[in-house]
């Protein structure tokens, strides 16, 4: 079973929409194909009520697209309203990557993701591998059915690689 914080919650799709720029009828779309196909990787509030997932995802995209001060007022005005929009305290940080990465090879066109790890790494503000930190990144990866490759689709273990080897990252 994959734990709640590897769904998609609406946060995570208007992030990925403002990413990618999408029309409004794409957005339309993967939210359906989201709700129909994939209803399982969306957490449980919005699993079951595609207007509510629709509409959510629509209030923080509009945030999104605001300036500083009117977004503020925005976020205040909405955690009034709507209580699950949550402060990022205990944040995984791995797991709202990653799940971007899955929405990008579910609904953009690319078959894989690239990067070298210690780019990841440095991404992420580390300078070491340890194990704790290759762990969250593996459960992460496991709860997402993201598999790491090397080159010639030799599949890899995150822990094992150099850290300057490209990995790629796939849907298993």
């Amino acid at each position: 079973m994959v734990h709640t914080k590897y769904k998609l919650t609406p946060q995570d799709a208007a992030t990925y929409f403002f990413i990618e720029n999408f029309s409004h009828k794409r957005e339309r779309e993967i939210l359906l194909d989201l709700h129909e196909y994939h209803n399982q990787m969306i957490v449980w509030d919005y699993r079951h009520d595609n207007l509510l997932f629709k509409q959510s995802v629509m209030n923080l995209l509009t945030m999104y697209e605001l300036d500083d001060r009117t977004y503020n007022e925005a976020e205040l005005i909405l955690r009034e309203v709507d209580s699950t929009i949550e402060a990022d305290t205990g944040a995984d940080y791995f797991g709202a990557y990653f799940k971007l990465i899955w929405l990008q090879l579910m609904y953009s066109g690319i078959s894989y993701r690239k990067i070298k790890l210690r780019t990841l790494l440095r991404d992420f503000g580390y300078k070491r591998r340890t194990e704790a930190l290759t762990s969250s990144m593996i459960r992460a990866l496991n709860a997402l059915g993201l598999v790491t490759y090397l080159r010639n689709y030799e599949v890899c273990d995150i822990r094992d690689v150099k850290l300057d080897d490209m990995i790629m990252i796939r849907l298993s």
